[in-house]
């Protein structure tokens, strides 16, 4: 069976971690994109996923001790970050801004999973029409990470091997 060394789990924990060490500690923090599960009143934040496509090829290593394959291939994962509320843009503009400092490089590279951030769009403003038909502000933006996942697989090794010659034209004769 094969496995992967970082799970889009992981990349959602490291985001959210992200994000509420620059946040209020009150203001919510949560995955988009979930059924059955109202939204929180007031302002908060959702992260949702939008794409994750390859950097790179594939680099292929091999493990004889253990009978693996390891696959290593950088990745890009962005998220959509939605910021409701009357301070939504004000938590937008924040994020943003600190996406592109060396803090988010320090503060992702700190999960040990070597994940980094790639770029953030600008901030925009969308907003969203609530099941009580008002309107509540909405800033969203995405923001763009680089992770080098490992897939690991089975792989068989021959640790001894049989050689024999043999006598091609004697065993195989041209024109039999």
């Amino acid at each position: 069976m094969a496995t992967i060394s970082i799970t889009e789990e992981q990349l959602f924990t490291a985001l959210r971690d992200f994000i509420t060490s620059l946040v209020d500690p009150d203001l919510p923090v949560i995955r988009g994109l979930q059924n059955r599960v109202p939204t929180p009143k007031g302002d908060f934040v959702a992260m949702s996923p939008l794409s994750a496509p390859p950097l790179s090829t594939s680099v292929q290593t091999y493990d004889a001790l253990t009978d693996q394959q390891t696959n290593q291939q950088s990745m890009q994962w962005t998220a959509q970050i939605d910021c409701y509320g009357e301070s939504a843009n004000d938590v937008a503009a924040m994020l943003v801004a600190m996406t592109r400092t060396p803090y988010a490089a320090e503060r992702f590279a700190t999960g040990g999973l070597g994940i980094q951030p790639l770029y953030a769009s600008d901030p925009r403003q969308l907003s969203f029409v609530t099941g009580e038909s008002e309107y509540q502000p909405r800033w969203t933006f995405e923001l763009s990470l680089q992770y080098n996942p490992q897939v690991t697989v089975p792989q068989q090794f021959a640790d001894e091997l049989d050689l024999g010659l043999i006598n091609v034209d004697v065993e195989f004769p041209p024109g039999a």
